[in-house]
Formats: structure tokens, sequence, C-alpha cells
């Protein structure tokens, strides 16, 4: 009996002892790597251009949470990421300066932006230190600076996609994510111009883009 007592009393100790070594990490931060897909909407065309073929952007970097409360669920992040930007659109007429005789007809135009871009986000979230599914609504800005670009362009004669559009290398504007656990509904709109005019034109570009899709915050 004796040496049941203690076997008892030795297990009861390392249970306590294993429910003590149970660590709640009370400085917790959340979201620092994130991955993102959208489809990319070209806003404010000008007649003579028209939007053709699934554009679309994705990206993946890393946000340094900083918490703004005892309870974390408020945080403010910055970061620091790669973003492609892929814009497929077609020119049904260009007109340049002089008047030649007969005009070119571009179709199929690809202009791909690989930026560095800087997401900066107010994060309202239902998160705890236990708990790893939680709702959030972050809304927010970025920064973005294309770095390299490509284009293709398909038409009936060798032609320079800078006679008609200049391209944009820096870019801003709002974003929003919302959404439970890793599935989060992302949204960007562009204040800057993607495609903007050349004086060769004979009318207006002033292109801006709307990004929706999903964005996925991991650790």
């Amino acid at each position: 009996m004796r040496q049941l007592t203690l076997l008892f009393i030795f297990i009861s100790g390392m249970l306590k002892a294993q429910n003590d070594s149970v660590y709640v990490d009370t400085k917790y931060l959340e979201d620092q790597l994130y991955a993102s897909i959208s489809y990319v909407k070209m806003l404010n065309l000008p007649k003579p251009i028209s939007q053709t073929g699934f554009s679309y952007g994705f990206g993946f970097g890393f946000i340094k949470d900083f918490p703004l409360n005892t309870r974390r669920n408020i945080a403010l992040g910055l970061g620091l990421g790669y973003g492609l930007n892929v814009y497929y659109f077609s020119v049904k007429e260009y007109v340049p300066a002089p008047v030649p005789s007969e005009g070119i007809e571009l179709k199929s135009n690809k202009v791909g932006m690989h930026n560095v871009e800087i997401p900066l986000e107010i994060r309202f979230r239902t998160s705890t230190p236990e708990k790893y599914k939680f709702w959030r609504v972050y809304p927010g800005f970025k920064f973005s600076y294309a770095f390299i670009e490509n284009t293709r362009l398909k038409q009936r004669e060798d032609f320079d996609v800078e006679k008609i559009i200049a391209i944009n290398r820096f870019q801003y504007g709002p974003t929003l994510s919302v959404g439970y656990n890793k599935w989060n509904l992302h949204m960007y709109y562009g204040l800057s111009e993607i495609f903007s005019n050349i004086k060769n034109n004979s009318y207006t570009i002033g292109i801006h883009d709307l990004r929706l899709g999903l964005i996925f915050y991991i650790l």
C-alpha cells in the first residue's frame, strides 16, 4: 500500500509539472509572412484601348507585426515583399504624329511589372495567445516600384510599346484584407496611373488598376 501511495504521489507530481510547463506566449506576433493572388481590372481605359485576356497579380513577403495594446489584437504591420502584375490589353487604333498613311493595330499585348512592395497595415483581429484561428480586418496602404518590365506585342510590324504608353514605375494605393483563419479577401485600388500618356498620342491615357483576390497570412 505504501508503494502505491508513493507511486500515486509521483505520478501526480509529474502531471502537475507537465501542466505547469505549458507555456503561453503573451508576447505573440501574428501574420508576419504573406502570399497573395489576384485578378487585375484595368480602369479608366480610353476608347482605343481595351482589356483582353486574364490580367493577374501575385506576391509574397514579410510583414513585421507591432502590437499596439496589451491584448495584442490591435497592431501595426510594416513589410517588404515582391509582386508581379501582368496586364493584357489591345489597341484598336493608334494614330501617331505625324499621321502615317496607314494606322497600326496592336493585339494580344502583354506588360509584366516585377515590383518591390512596401505594405503598411493597421491590424484589427480577434486573436489570443491560445487561439490560432481568428477574424481579421486589415486596412492599409501599399507602395511599389517596378524594377523590371517585360513587354510582348503581337502586330503586323515591329513596334515599341513606349510609342503608345508610358509605364509608371512608382505605384501606390489603399489596400484591405478581410477574412477568417487562412482565407482572406484582399483588395488594392491604384491611386497612381500604371500607364500614362505620351506626347505623340492623339488621345489621353491615364489607366489605373483594381486588384481583387485572396491573401494568405502565415505565422
